[in-house]
């Protein structure tokens, strides 16, 4: 359990996490939080553009092999939801593949998905045409909706300073 630990990135790391946790944080406070840890991460921010730009953003950084938070918000409402994108859905053919949606792990998806290797998918793209539509579909066990993608953070852990 992190609450217990003493030593300085654990301690400091439970310290600033209790302090965020009753008022939540906007991914600008997130990657400069990330930055501040000096731990070796290193936090890229995507945070104005399209919903079509973000989706370029976040496949770009999986493919770099970078951990990938992303924001999406219900069309029609205000208020947006971060989820933990894993993964890239598609189809390969040849040499190509063509992706069409995100894999998620979604905090806020309660059982019997909620232990699954991924328990969301948010599709983008239809996989026949192509084409990306205004809106993606964001697909639980429960439910499906539309959404926008309007932000994202993604991760370098890069190579570690140390051997654990």
């Amino acid at each position: 359990m992190i609450a217990a630990r003493r030593r300085r990135l654990e301690a400091a790391l439970w310290r600033k996490t209790v302090e965020i946790f009753q008022k939540g944080m906007t991914f600008c406070e997130l990657a400069a939080f990330i930055d501040e840890l000096d731990c070796g991460l290193r936090a890229k921010l995507f945070e104005r553009g399209s919903h079509r730009e973000a989706i370029g953003f976040i496949e770009q950084e999986l493919a770099r092999g970078r951990l990938v938070i992303g924001s999406v918000r219900a069309v029609g409402d205000t208020q947006s939801h971060a989820v933990v994108v894993i993964g890239v859905e598609g189809l390969q053919t040849s040499r190509r593949f063509e992706a069409h949606a995100l894999l998620i792990l979604d905090p806020a998806e309660g059982p019997p998905a909620a232990m699954a290797t991924c328990n969301a998918r948010l599709h983008y793209r239809d996989s026949k045409s192509g084409d990306l539509p205004r809106y993606a579909s964001y697909s639980t066990v429960s439910a499906t909706f539309p959404v926008v993608l309007n932000g994202a953070v993604a991760v370098d852990v890069g190579a570690p300073d140390k051997p654990p």
